[in-house]
């Protein structure tokens, strides 16, 4: 038989509204539903088509990725637009395609309130309800042949009031919100905007959306808002606009800041919605890391979103193997202290949670116990069953839930430890870190000296044995430096010179050492001029004056260097003759017309003109004194008309400098 709700739309009204009318004829017993329980948890629906599907949010403890923990997987309704009603503990929704009021218990059963006057040209995707319960606000989105989709209006329905009447406002702003959330404490109403990628705050009362903090950039189009009982704010949404909602981020509500979390299930036509109208515990320890038989500080964080003062509260907290209690150091919500000094657990019972965020501090005594990670849980006991009677703390730095807190105890993994030190030639003293030593530099420890001084840093001046006991809480070690005297001198052969432009010079060092092993290290300032920089001897080739450093240093780490000061003489002086004769002289270098000077200057270029401009001959990137890169007399392969003659070279230094220079020449035959 073939689905009706696969039929058109009027079709699939109709058999919905007939279905509604069979409801009501139900005996009340088989049409009950049963509540969910608020424990902070995320929902979110799948399907824009029947059936539909109520999942919860979880994070995998194992992959730390999100995944979808199906309530009901066979909803034969399209699910959207839902919020989470602290009052009596259901999700109100809205079927997009038939505009009916749905409300989902906590096994993912559907009844159907009533069909809403709403409009049929409108798309139903966001909603969520007030925190007092009052209203299901939702958002209508519009759809356009170009494929573009706007909110265009707001719409409240009276969750109160008999037949749940609606009210609808325009909206008058550019947006698409697919999702929206309300804060648990503020109560402001947040959507997100995937035309702009930022957060928006909404005025459900007159329409206004204001966009109060810079735009986030992704996700790019989320469905799926959450907010938790700390004030969290969470979105599950698309990385980028070709891939699917497949991400979970955080976003700071004061700033629109969004962080990405970590992947999960893909979440295609999705709506979410949360309770966190509800009581967390949060549980920290400082330090982290900690030495056995030392205090640390342990923090329970109680947030009450359920808007009522909780009394009878019992928090138990049973201590690590070992661990016992020292004190409370702050306790903002009374009750009675069933844990003497001493004991293995703590108990605080009888207490008055208040709205708000309540910490209550205790200092716990580590114990003589082994290295290793300790975990534990805390637990908040005499809630209300709608709340679920009994709260596990939960670890905030993780994203798994209800995960234990833990500490590292760390010990001394030795009983003495040795290490040499060097005191050099030249040095007056040096100082012994007993703390870097041992890397154990993350936690407090006291320090006694052989030589009666305390602190984790000796400073000595002579060579010797220097011992230093650490004792961190109960745990000890012994920390040994050997102070050894040792000393390099490093000269040079040479300590100046004065040379020509382009010629090389021999840089010499010695090392007068005390030890077997020495390196070698030049200082080049005009990189690329010394031929070897780990040489004792080497070549160097500079062209400005400068100095160079040799260092020498010892196995032991002492060092010592010695500088060379360098001057170069810099010619620049170039010769061109300003008369030729290719045919007068018999020798074959006299039949060129080229540059006198440096051999290491470089003719970029030699232009010849003639007295009407015209270009007789060039050569490009030649040396002075090289007759055959020169002009040999001729134009167009003749020989060229006595006369006077114009030439131009473009020269180039060695060190970079450039020039040009230009003269007459005359030609005779």
């Amino acid at each position: 038989m073939p689905n009706p709700f696969n039929a058109c739309s009027a079709c699939k009204r109709y058999f919905l509204e007939l279905l509604l009318g069979l409801a009501f004829l139900l005996p009340q017993s088989s049409t009950a539903q049963t509540p969910f329980t608020c424990e902070n948890q995320f929902f979110l629906t799948l399907g824009s088509e029947a059936p539909s599907s109520l999942n919860e949010v979880l994070i995998d403890p194992q992959t730390g990725s999100v995944v979808f923990s199906s309530i009901n997987s066979s909803i034969l309704l399209s699910i959207n637009a839902a919020g989470y009603r602290s009052t009596d503990n259901f999700i109100y929704c809205i079927d997009p395609s038939t505009r009916a009021l749905i409300r989902l218990d906590a096994n993912g059963g559907p009844t159907i309130l009533a069909f809403l006057p709403l409009s049929s040209t409108v798309s139903y995707f966001a909603g969520d309800v007030t925190p007092d319960g009052k209203f299901l606000v939702i958002i209508g989105t519009q759809f356009y042949a170009n494929g573009s989709a706007l909110a265009t209006e707001i719409v409240r329905v009276d969750l109160e009031t008999p037949g749940y009447p609606v009210t609808t406002v325009n909206i008058n702003v550019l947006a698409q919100i697919f999702d929206i959330a309300f804060h648990p404490e503020t109560d402001v109403l947040y959507g997100y905007d995937s035309f702009t990628q930022r957060l928006v705050r909404i005025d459900y009362i007159f329409g206004d959306i204001t966009y109060p903090v810079p735009a986030s950039n992704v996700p790019v189009v989320t469905g799926s808002l959450f907010f938790d009982a700390y004030g969290n704010l969470f979105a599950y949404g698309s990385p980028t606009a070709i891939q699917d909602q497949n991400s979970l981020y955080k976003i700071d509500p004061a700033t629109g800041t969004s962080t990405f979390l970590t992947r999960g299930q893909t979440a295609t036509s999705s709506d979410g919605c949360s309770c966190p109208y509800t009581i967390e515990l949060s549980k920290s320890v400082l330090p982290e890391i900690a030495q056995p038989c030392t205090e640390v500080e342990y923090t329970f964080t109680m947030v009450n979103s359920s808007r009522q003062i909780q009394s009878g509260v019992r928090l138990e907290d049973n201590l690590p193997p070992g661990f016992t209690f020292v004190s409370v150091s702050a306790n903002p919500v009374g009750g009675i202290l069933l844990s003497p000094q001493g004991s293995t657990s703590f108990i605080l019972d009888d207490f008055i949670l208040p709205p708000g965020t309540s910490e209550v501090k205790i200092v716990v005594n580590t114990g003589n116990v082994a290295a290793g990670v300790y975990k534990n849980q805390a637990v908040l006991k005499n809630l209300p069953a709608s709340l679920g009677n009994r709260r596990l703390s939960d670890n905030l730095e993780t994203l798994a839930i209800d995960d234990s807190t833990a500490i590292t105890i760390s010990r001394f993994n030795f009983d003495t430890i040795a290490s040499q030190k060097t005191l050099c030639s030249g040095i007056t003293s040096i100082e012994l870190n007993a703390a870097q030593s041992i890397g154990q530099t993350q936690f407090a420890a006291s320090y006694q000296w052989s030589s009666g001084e305390s602190g984790s840093v000796l400073e000595v001046s002579a060579p010797g044995q220097y011992e230093a006991t650490v004792i961190a809480g109960c745990d000890t070690a012994i920390v040994i430096f050997q102070v050894n005297y040792s000393s390099i001198v490093v000269d040079v052969l040479q300590d100046a010179f004065v040379v020509n432009l382009g010629d090389s010079i021999k840089l010499q060092s010695v090392a007068i050492n005390s030890e077997p092993i020495t390196i070698y290290q030049w200082l080049d300032p005009q990189p690329g001029s010394i031929t070897c920089l780990n040489c004792a001897e080497t070549v160097a080739r500079p062209f400005n004056d400068l100095t160079y450093t040799v260092f020498a240093s010892n196995d032991l780490g002492c060092s010592d260097s010695a500088s060379i000061q360098v001057t170069v003489n810099k010619n620049r002086s170039v010769y061109f003759p300003n008369v030729f004769s290719p045919d007068y002289f018999a020798d074959s270098f006299n039949n060129f017309f080229y540059g006198f000077g440096d051999d290491y200057i470089v003719v970029e270029s030699l232009t010849i003109y003639s007295r009407w401009g015209e270009k007789m001959f060039e050569s490009r990137n030649s040396r002075l004194n090289d007759p055959f890169s020169g002009w040999d007399g001729s134009f167009r392969n003749q020989p060229a008309l006595p006369g006077v003659y114009v030439w131009v070279a473009q020269i180039a230094f060695l060190d970079g400098k450039k020039a040009t220079y230009y003269g007459d020449l005359t030609l005779i035959r």
